[in-house]
């Protein structure tokens, strides 16, 4: 067994050489990074939403379409990206990503209207939106499909690692220099992780179309279906109408639309529907990620275990995943209902880290299968269709906060709308997610 194959190794049951170990965590450490960035990118609107609604006059409708500004491209480079990372290099258009998220951050930087933070974060939004599937697919590429959960988990706890590592020290900033100095705050970290993404970042054995079939093919059998080349056979079309990506799309997309709401309106919720003052709030937005990371962390090694103990897919993924979702949504439904500040963030805290568990489901079911010819598209257009969500729920958000008669009711409505949404994603999760069935007929 070669010492530079740590997918074989796992494959084969057996620990991962040094060398391969090294170089495949080495990799995933840089990819949860990049998620660190773009999510603390994605959290700035809402840490700096009050002074940022003063200084430029924005009604919070207003604001509300400038945060969904983000997503206006989100999709499209989504699947040009993912196209070009097929044919061409994962590698390099994810370090294109990381050298636009840094400049993307100058017209925020310097903007006195809403107009140049508008292009900021449509600019922003275009680079970060192929960064979230081909993260994954570089993950992927060290890592076989029965290991895959626990990379999944770290990768998105990226998402929570940036605010509950950065966001206070972000929120410091903002007091102390104003919101401007928080967005050249995030483009300096954008320029270190290009950087580290250039020096170390490479795709693994998974990840080589040439080289998967024949390697992996002499491990295991299931592995050679899941990571072998395209094939004459295979079609697009069965990929994209399979159940488990429409079932994975339903997922994503109502997540989506509720991470969306989070990122932009969550500081606001606090101090405007709690009542807790600004630096309070800014503090409190960190609680949420914290319990992310504990649900990420036991959902993503629970179903690699239950794969490795033979059980289907179908269930450790798709009705498992589902239910973890359809738990997600009742519980945030219930803050329509809570009144008391401290039972809400509790409520708040478990409904949303749970929802996060979606990457972990959704992403391995679909890789699963996708070949690795065509993972990069699979995986970006999951992500570009489940991003159209964000471009709308800021402004409904905002347009519902506008009308309703106080914060506090408006709020309510919100988290009513949105846990329902998750609940019914999440059932749509578990009827049709059924990867060993979608991936015979994907291979034909």
């Amino acid at each position: 067994m070669s010492a530079q194959d740590p997918g074989l190794a796992f494959s084969a049951g057996t620990a991962l050489p040094h060398v391969s170990a090294r170089r495949a965590w080495t990799v995933l450490g840089i990819v949860v990074a990049s998620h660190a960035v773009v999510f603390l990118d994605k959290a700035l609107l809402g840490l700096t939403a009050q002074p940022l609604m003063r200084e430029l006059g924005l009604s919070k409708a207003e604001f509300g379409s400038i945060s969904g500004a983000s997503y206006l491209l989100f999709g499209v480079t989504c699947l040009i990206a993912g196209y070009v990372a097929d044919r061409f290099s994962v590698r390099w258009v994810l370090l294109a990503c990381g050298v636009m998220w840094a400049l993307g951050q100058i017209p925020a930087i310097f903007a006195v209207s809403g107009a140049m933070l508008y292009l900021s974060r449509v600019a922003v939004g275009a680079a970060e939106g192929p960064a979230q599937p081909l993260s994954h697919v570089a993950a992927y590429s060290w890592f076989p499909n029965e290991r895959r959960g626990l990379p999944a988990a770290l990768i998105t706890c990226g998402t929570s690692i940036g605010k509950f590592a950065l966001v206070p020290l972000v929120a410091l900033i903002i007091a102390q220099f104003g919101w401007h100095a928080a967005f050249v705050t995030v483009g300096l970290l954008a320029l270190v992780w290009s950087g580290l993404w250039l020096a170390w970042g490479r795709l693994g054995p998974y990840g080589d179309t040439k080289a998967s079939a024949t390697k992996v093919t002499s491990v295991t059998s299931t592995a050679s279906v899941t990571e072998g080349g395209s094939g004459p056979a295979v079609s697009w079309w069965r990929i994209v109408l399979s159940g488990t990506f429409i079932g994975s799309f339903a997922a994503v997309f109502t997540q989506g639309a509720l991470a969306a709401v989070i990122f932009t309106w969550l500081p606001s919720y606090f101090h405007e529907g709690l009542g807790f003052s600004t630096t309070t709030a800014g503090t409190l937005f960190t609680v949420p990620s914290a319990m992310a990371i504990v649900s990420l962390l036991c959902v993503g090694p629970i179903t690699d275990m239950l794969l490795r103990k033979g059980v289907p897919s179908r269930l450790a993924r798709g009705v498992f995943g589902g239910c973890c979702l359809i738990a997600s949504g009742l519980m945030l439904m219930l803050l329509y209902w809570v009144s008391s500040p401290v039972l809400a963030i509790v409520v708040l805290t478990l409904g949303y880290g749970l929802s996060t568990t979606v990457n972990v489901i959704a992403n391995p079911s679909l890789a699963e299968i996708t070949p690795v010819a065509k993972r990069a598209r699979a995986l970006s257009a999951l992500v570009a269709l489940g991003s159209l969500a964000g471009v709308t729920s800021p402004i409904f958000t905002g347009w519902l906060l506008d009308i309703a008669d106080t914060q506090q009711r408006g709020y309510a409505e919100v988290f009513l709308v949105f846990g329902a949404l998750v609940a019914l994603g999440g059932l749509c999760f578990a009827v049709l997610v059924h990867p060993e069935r979608d991936r015979r007929r994907v291979m034909g």
